[in-house]
């Protein structure tokens, strides 16, 4: 077989890939799923789309191995194949956020509509613990902490909040996150806790965020 036509049939094989992640749904069920494995009845309800309609393109996703199943009970859960997979999104965010304006004029509106006037990154939360005390919760359902969350993050799921402010301390600046850039329970619980007279910001970067970081760590 000729050289060019191998190659052809390798690019090809490679474009499933990019169809695969063309649409802006299955981007947010990679999104949904890379902080743990849902069913399908779950991801249509996250995803604010029929089961029919959710199952069609997890299909689509699951042709090309990006994410993979397996039967818990009388349940499909879905997963992400692998931590290559949430490489794969955050390259595409990170080409996005910094090359596409319409983007970065999207997320300033997302923070006004939110009335985030000051967040953090994940370097910046290391360089704030540093100089004053700082209590670190993850906002997320408890499931999603369960299957992973930052060290030393409190789980205190927005919906459970309200009832555990006497768990929060008053010397101490709470940051909060939740699935990532895009994710509203962090900005929703800095609101409350503003509301509350306690000191409080939002981080930015999610579980997934920080655990590419890590990757990405020289190791002595």
């Amino acid at each position: 077989m000729a050289a060019s036509s191998i190659k052809e049939q390798v690019y090809q094989e490679l474009s499933r890939v990019t169809h695969a992640i063309s649409n802006s749904k299955r981007m947010e069920l990679i999104d949904v799923l890379s902080q743990k494995g849902y069913s399908v009845e779950e991801l249509s309800k996250e995803i604010a789309m029929s089961i029919a309609s959710t199952s069609q393109h997890l299909q689509v996703l699951k042709s090309v191995k990006l994410v993979e199943t397996q039967r818990q009970g009388n349940f499909i859960i879905y997963s992400i194949t692998d931590d290559s997979v949430l490489r794969l999104i955050s390259a595409v965010k990170e080409l996005g956020y910094r090359k596409i304006a319409e983007i970065e004029r999207l997320i300033g509106d997302f923070k006004a509509d939110k009335n985030i006037l000051e967040s953090i990154t994940i370097d910046d939360l290391m360089a704030k613990s540093k100089k004053e005390k700082v209590m670190l919760i993850d906002v997320r359902p408890e499931d999603e902490f369960n299957a992973g969350h930052i060290p030393n993050a409190v789980s205190i799921p927005l919906s459970q909040l309200k009832k555990r402010l006497k768990e929060l301390p008053k010397n101490k600046t709470i940051i909060a996150y939740c699935r990532g850039p895009l994710c509203i329970m962090s900005a929703d619980a800095v609101k409350l806790l503003h509301q509350k007279k306690f000191k409080a910001i939002r981080m930015e970067d999610g579980f997934v965020e920080w655990k590419l970081k890590q990757q990405n760590i020289p190791k002595n």
